[in-house]
């Protein structure tokens, strides 16, 4: 397990600072929140594992299930909100480790577990507070900001977990 922490660490993840984060030998799952508090899913991520996998979804490296209403609407889920504060902008990033390193600065900021959030556009669009995108620097990553009221675009090919902390601090220089 202290090989995963290790890991862990040089993604700028410490799992003290979290709640509903669990830590095993060779993966973490990352507890995931609806806007009311309650537990709806997860996201388990194993390293060693490969990005995609034709078989069974549960062994690539990223698996995340999100609990239905009904079986129609994806239910609301978000990792980080536990960060979120009144009054101070709601970064959006797609992944956990992009949004931890944007806690490391001080921010708030939650995971919308991919770059196309739709089921979250209603409750993106009530938030008396100010969001704001930090897009992956692919085209993929742009979509994103169609779902904030400001955006920080990143270089080409980067995202927030990749940059050095002082490049990210020098992207939301504004912000900081």
């Amino acid at each position: 397990m202290e090989a995963m922490r290790t890991h862990l660490a040089a993604r700028g993840l410490d799992p003290a600072r979290y709640r509903g984060v669990f830590v095993s030998d060779d993966s973490v799952t990352f507890a995931l929140w609806n806007l009311s508090g309650q537990m709806v899913g997860y996201q388990t991520y194993r390293p060693d594992r490969p990005k995609a996998h034709d078989g069974d979804p549960r062994e690539q490296r990223y698996f995340t299930f999100v609990s239905r209403y009904g079986a129609r609407t994806p239910e609301l889920a978000v990792w980080g909100l536990e960060t979120a504060q009144a009054g101070s902008p709601l970064f959006l990033c797609e992944g956990v480790f992009d949004a931890c390193k944007l806690h490391s600065l001080g921010l708030s900021c939650v995971a919308t577990l991919g770059s196309d959030p739709k089921p979250l556009r209603q409750w993106l669009a009530c938030l008396p507070q100010l969001t704001v995108a930090v897009c992956d620097g692919d085209a993929a990553g742009r979509k994103l900001a169609k779902f904030a009221n400001q955006v920080v675009y990143l270089p080409e090919g980067k995202d927030a977990g990749d940059l050095a902390e002082q490049d990210l601090r020098n992207a939301l220089a504004s912000y900081l």
